[in-house]
């Protein structure tokens, strides 16, 4: 399977060197480059013109005489897209062996997963092909996403065809993933990162070169509530004099009701069981509903007298309408199960 692979590029000539020839070392698929240069310096535009002009390489150059932001630059790219995938990737990445494949072979047996990420993080002092290779024995496992980031976001055609092309009203970038993950949600298309595939990702390295990336975060977040309103903050609370994966599931099913409807969702959970019991009868009551982890469900547990517990959910519940520092994220709702 092609895929088209975007790349924004301002400036960073070594972090933008190291991504693109890590790139043409580990992409095994066929593929077309396309990059977008945001009016870079002298020494960034030689080298993409050195690129574009290689024969060996399917590779197309756009250059602006000005920054036009990284929205905009990716949906220039997005225009000219024709393969059945397309994937928006940073300059300041460093993809892995196979980090493509893997990704398309997912998308290949998952039809109704519309957005895909790799992992992005933990190779730390290991080699990273190494890591890579670690990686491989993850096949098929993924967590459920809400939002999808768009550092390294492989984007199905079907999907393109039907929700088009990024929001251009979130400018140099922010919440423009987010935003195109909600419109996926709503076109039908879940999303998901895959545990198999590995980009490391320099977290905002062009972004933080603007030196004005809060002022952009807040007012694109403000954009995304104005277009799509807050998402809710659920927590469910339950005790269980038998735990199993049995009577777990219900609890489970109810919090993904909420998280696949964009609510954040934690669970607290009262049980007298040890740790590692019940880390595994939470993975196997998810297997036997056919479940993968999900992004926004946080899962806790507590070995308290009934009454106790319910002080300790309580505590969490005044701590975040209190807290000037988690009052943002305080609960909207919370459920009390089997009290």
């Amino acid at each position: 399977m092609r895929c088209d692979i975007i790349i924004p590029i301002w400036n960073q000539l070594e972090f933008t060197r190291e991504c693109v020839e890590n790139l043409i070392k580990n992409t095994g698929c066929p593929y077309r480059l396309i990059l977008i240069d945001n009016a870079s310096d002298s020494a960034t535009r030689v080298y993409l013109e050195g690129i574009a002009g290689d024969k060996t390489l399917d590779a197309k150059l756009i250059r602006n005489e000005t920054n036009l932001g990284f929205v905009k630059a990716v949906n220039q790219g997005l225009r000219i897209t024709e393969g059945p995938y397309v994937c928006v990737l940073n300059n300041d990445t460093v993809p892995a062996p196979r980090w493509l494949e893997r990704m398309i072979e997912f998308a290949e047996t998952h039809p109704d997963v519309g957005l895909i990420n790799p992992q992005c993080d933990g190779h730390l002092d290991t080699p990273i092909d190494a890591y890579a290779k670690a990686l491989a024995g993850y096949k098929g496992e993924y967590m459920e996403m809400n939002q999808c980031q768009g550092f390294c976001m492989l984007i199905k055609r079907a999907l393109i065809d039907k929700i088009g092309i990024l929001d251009e009203a979130f400018g140099i970038g922010g919440f423009d993933d987010t935003d195109y993950s909600m419109r996926a949600h709503l076109a039908g298309f879940r999303c998901a990162a895959i545990k198999d595939a590995y980009v490391y990702h320099r977290l905002h390295a062009s972004f933080n070169e603007s030196g004005d990336r809060e002022d952009w975060v807040r007012r694109n977040q403000k954009i995304y509530y104005d277009k799509w309103g807050k998402h809710r903050r659920v927590g469910i609370a339950v005790c269980l004099d038998l735990f199993n994966a049995d009577s777990v599931s219900p609890v489970l099913k109810s919090a993904y009701t909420f998280a696949r409807n964009w609510s954040w969702v934690h669970i607290w959970i009262n049980a007298k069981v040890k740790k590692d019991l019940f880390k595994n009868e939470i993975k196997k009551a998810l297997e036997k509903e056919g479940l993968p982890p999900h992004q926004n469900i946080r899962i806790e547990h507590f070995s308290l007298p009934r009454g106790i517990f319910k002080m300790a959910v309580a505590g969490k519940v005044i701590e975040r309408r209190l807290s000037p520092r988690m009052r943002r994220k305080r609960f909207d709702t919370v459920i009390w199960e089997g009290r």
